[in-house]
């Protein structure tokens, strides 16, 4: 029986003008150190065929639970839901919007990457405790191979950042740097 490798697909979440730029409702100046690192394992990726999906907060109104908590912020159809410049989508990837902290609760996201034949799933982006943990759980409760990227993600309190990191590696995956990665993936 032929071994195949399992197809991988990078989600990159919540990579937002609302929390990357400076005109942002949820502003985090620190979320924008990785965008070079992101960029640079997206243009890796799509070298490789591997699948980008954006996992994008996408809210509708100021009654949804995310918006009861912050605000409403990253409406659907503004500006500050859109994907940050620096990393725009491109032709072949894929948007999957999420309303909750978790990008498989009540989205597309899991039928998207069954039917791409993916089996390991790679969540970078922002917020390391939140929105990242919280969609990278779930892809291993679905039975999702995962690898955490440390340096492609992040949140604007290190002590949280920190405390997932160790949680990433213990109980749902691999964790490595984006170097170790590619390295790792260069040859597939």
């Amino acid at each position: 029986m032929e071994n195949k490798k399992q197809k991988i697909a990078i989600l990159v979440i919540d990579m937002l003008n609302e929390y990357l730029d400076p005109k942002g409702k949820v502003y985090c100046e620190k979320c924008r150190e990785i965008i070079p690192k992101i960029q640079k394992l997206i243009s890796f990726a799509r070298d490789k065929g591997f699948h980008v999906v954006y996992v994008n907060t996408s809210l509708l109104s100021d009654k949804e639970p995310i918006s009861k908590k912050w605000g409403l912020h990253a409406a659907r159809g503004t500006w500050g839901s859109e994907v940050v410049p620096e990393l725009k989508p491109q032709n072949g990837d894929f948007i999957i919007f999420k309303r909750t902290y978790n990008g498989f609760y009540n989205s597309e996201l899991e039928i998207t990457l069954r039917s791409l034949g993916v089996g390991i799933v790679v969540p970078v982006g922002i917020h390391t405790h939140v929105c990242v943990l919280l969609t990278a759980v779930g892809a291993f409760e679905r039975g999702f191979k995962l690898i955490a990227l440390e340096d492609c993600m992040t949140t604007g309190y290190q002590p949280n950042h920190d405390s997932r990191l160790r949680f990433f590696k213990t109980h749902i995956g691999e964790l490595m740097t984006l170097g170790e990665f590619i390295n790792k993936h260069k040859n597939d």
